[in-house]
C-alpha cells in the first residue's frame, strides 16, 4: 500500500474548507426552512382543529335544540299523543272552550311537573311533583314579570320561559305555552319543568352517541370526517350549567387548547348552559400538511444540502479549472523558454563549429561538450513532459524488477552531472549499500535527477547540495538536501501539484516546467512509497523519498 505524502492530504482538506462551510450554511438554511414549515404545519393544524371544533359545537347546539323541540312537541305541525306540549295544548284548548278540566299528569319522565298560571287572578297550580317553596316563589315572580308582545287570541310556545333573553346562572329549565286575550294581553300560561339529569340523557347524549348502536352518524361531524361513526372518537364534549359546573363530559377527553365553546340554543330551557368541543388530532391528522407528521426535515435538509453542495462543488471546480488553466498557460510559456534556451545555445556553438571560425582544438572540444550537455538537457525536459502526459492518461506502466538502488542513483548522478554546469553548485553524495527494491530503473533515475535539478534551481550559485542514500527498518531512504532559499510552510502543501512553482529568493518564479516534483510524487507513489519535504525559509530544504525494500 502506498505511503501518501502529507502535503497532498493537507491541500485536499484546505480546498474543501469553502465547500464544507457552504454545506454547513446549507444545513442551517435547510434547518430554518424546515422549522418554518413545521411552524406553518403546526399553525395550520391548530386552525383546522379550531374550525372543526367550532363546526361541531354549532351543529351540536342546533341538533340538540331541534331534538328538544321535537320530543316535547313544540315544533310538530301535527300533534302527537303523549308529548308534553300536545297535552298542554289540549288542556289549553279545553279551557278556552269553557270546560272545567284539571292539569294532566306530567309525562314523560324527564318532566317533573306541569303548571298553569292565571295571569288575571295570579293563581298558580301544579300537577306532578310539586316544586319546593323557593322554586315556586321564583316561578311566580318570573310569570308575573313576563312582558311578551304577542298577537290577540293566540297560543304561543316558548322553549324557554323567558323567551331566551335571560342568561341568568342557575335558571330553572321551564318551557311554556302563552295564551293571549283579545288585545294580546297575557291570559294564561301553561308550562313544564324539566329534570336536568334526565334531560341530558334524553336530549344531548343521543346527539353524541350512535342511536340504538346503529352504524350511522347524526350529521354532527363535517363531511371530511363522515367515515367516523362514533362522534366521541372524533371529538370530546363537555357540558356545563349556568354556574359553570360540569354536568357531562364524554370519554375520552382531548386537548382543549384548540377547543370551541358555545352557549346552548335559546330555544332550550337551559339558561347559561354551554358546550365545549375539542377535536381528536388523530382523526384530522391525514388532512394536515405532510399528513400531520410535521415538516419533512430530512427531505428538506437533503434538498438544501444537495443544492448548496452542488453550488459549492461548482465553485470549487470553477476555481480549480481557472487555476489549472492559468498554470497551464504558465507551463506553456516556461516550457517554450526551457526549449528555446538550449536550442539557441546548440545553434550558436554548432554554427561556430561549422563556420570554421574557431581553430583552437580545446575550444572546439568545449563547444562539442556544451552541445552534448544541452541536448541531454532537452532530452530530460522532453522525457518529463512525456512521462507526465502518460501518467495523466494512466497509460504509463512501470517495468518493475529487483534493483540495486545505489547503482541506479549513481547512474542518475552521472547523467545529471553530464548535462549540468557543475560550476554552479557543489554536489556531494553519501551512498550506503541498501537492500534491493522492486521498481522501474528509468523512473527512479528520473526521480533522482528531478530532485537534484530542483535543488539547483532553488539554491544560490556555489551552494552545496547533498545526496544521501540509506535504509531504516526495511525502508530505503533517499534524501536531497540544499542550503538554498527554503520553502514557506503554506507553500509546502502545494509543491507536488502539477505546474506549481515556488518563488525563488529574489521574489521571481524559478525556471522550469513545474512538472519535476509532481512526477517525483506520482512515481514514488506508484512504487508504494512516499515523498515529503522538511524545510524552513532561509535554511534550505530536504526532500526525502522512502520506498519499501524487496526484503521487507
Amino acid at each position: 500500500m502506498g505511503l501518501l505524502g502529507r502535503g497532498p492530504r493537507l491541500r485536499l482538506w484546505g480546498r474543501l474548507g469553502i465547500p464544507i462551510a457552504l454545506l454547513l450554511f446549507g444545513a442551517l438554511v435547510s434547518g430554518w426552512i424546515a422549522w418554518r414549515e413545521a411552524e406553518r404545519a403546526r399553525r395550520t393544524a391548530q386552525m383546522l382543529m379550531k374550525d372543526y371544533a367550532s363546526f361541531v359545537a354549532d351543529k351540536f347546539v342546533r341538533i340538540s335544540a331541534n331534538r328538544y323541540l321535537t320530543l316535547v312537541g313544540i315544533s310538530n305541525a301535527i300533534p302527537q299523543d303523549g308529548l308534553p306540549f300536545t297535552e298542554l295544548r289540549a288542556h289549553a284548548e279545553a279551557r278556552r272552550q269553557g270546560k272545567t278540566v284539571t292539569l294532566p299528569p306530567p309525562g314523560p319522565e324527564f318532566v317533573r311537573y306541569f303548571f298553569s298560571y292565571d295571569a288575571e287572578a295570579g293563581a298558580l297550580e301544579f300537577s306532578g311533583m310539586p316544586p319546593p317553596e323557593k322554586e315556586r316563589t321564583r316561578l311566580q315572580e318570573t310569570l308575573a314579570a313576563l312582558d311578551l308582545k304577542c298577537g290577540a287570541n293566540q297560543i304561543v310556545p316558548l322553549g324557554r320561559l323567558d323567551g331566551g333573553r335571560s342568561q341568568q346562572p342557575g335558571a330553572v329549565p321551564w318551557s311554556a305555552l302563552i295564551e293571549t286575550g283579545g288585545h294580546g294581553s297575557l291570559r294564561r300560561i301553561y308550562g313544564l319543568r324539566l329534570d336536568e339529569g334526565l334531560s341530558i340523557d334524553q336530549f344531548f347524549l343521543p346527539v353524541i352517541t350512535r342511536p340504538n348502536e346503529c352504524d350511522c352518524t347524526s350529521g354532527l361531524l363535517p363531511a371530511s370526517l363522515s367515515h367516523v361513526k362514533d362522534a366521541r372518537r372524533a371529538a370530546s364534549f363537555i357540558l356545563r350549567d349556568g354556574a359553570g359546573l360540569l354536568v357531562y363530559a364524554s370519554e375520552p377527553r382531548y386537548d382543549g387548547s384548540t377547543s370551541a365553546k358555545q352557549p346552548l340554543s335559546p330555544e332550550l330551557p337551559f339558561s347559561g348552559w354551554t358546550v365545549e368541543v375539542a377535536i381528536n388530532p388523530a382523526v384530522v391528522q391525514p388532512l394536515l400538511p405532510y399528513a400531520g407528521r410535521g415538516a419533512p426535515w430530512f427531505a428538506l435538509s437533503l434538498i438544501g444540502l444537495l443544492v448548496l453542495g452542488s453550488g459549492a462543488l461548482a465553485i470549487l471546480f470553477l476555481r480549480r479549472e481557472t487555476e489549472v488553466s492559468r498554470l497551464r498557460q504558465d507551463f506553456i510559456s516556461n516550457v517554450s523558454h526551457e526549449l528555446k534556451t538550449p536550442l539557441a545555445r546548440i545553434r550558436l556553438f554548432n554554427e561556430l563549429l561549422i563556420g570554421g571560425r574557431q581553430t583552437d582544438a580545446a575550444k572546439r572540444s568545449r563547444y562539442r561538450e556544451i552541445i552534448g550537455r544541452e541536448c541531454r538537457r532537452l532530452s530530460s525536459l522532453v522525457d518529463n513532459i512525456l512521462d507526465f502526459s502518460r501518467l495523466e492518461r494512466g497509460s504509463r506502466c512501470c517495468d518493475k524488477d529487483r534493483l540495486d538502488l545505489r547503482r541506479t542513483v549513481e547512474q542518475a548522478l552521472d547523467a545529471f552531472r553530464a548535462y549540468t554546469d557543475q560550476g554552479r553548485f557543489s554536489l556531494s553524495a553519501h551512498l550506503e549499500d541498501v537492500p534491493p527494491v522492486t521498481g522501474d530503473r528509468h523512473s527512479l533515475e528520473q526521480v533522482v535527477i528531478n530532485l537534484l535539478d530542483n535543488a539547483v534551481k532553488y539554491s544560490p550559485q556555489g551552494s552545496p547540495i547533498e545526496l544521501g542514500l540509506t535504509s531504516i527498518d526495511g525502508v530505503v531512504r533517499l534524501s536531497v538536501t540544499d542550503h538554498g532559499f527554503g520553502i514557506p510552510k503554506q507553500e509546502q502543501e502545494r509543491i507536488f501539484e502539477p505546474f506549481y512553482r515556488v518563488e525563488s529568493g529574489d521574489g521571481q518564479k524559478a525556471a522550469g516546467s513545474g512538472l519535476g516534483l509532481s512526477l517525483v510524487w506520482r512515481t514514488v507513489e506508484a512504487h508504494g512509497g512516499r515523498v515529503f519535504v522538511e524545510s524552513e525559509p532561509g535554511a534550505g530544504s530536504t526532500f526525502v523519498v522512502e520506498i519499501p525494500s524487496s526484503q521487507r
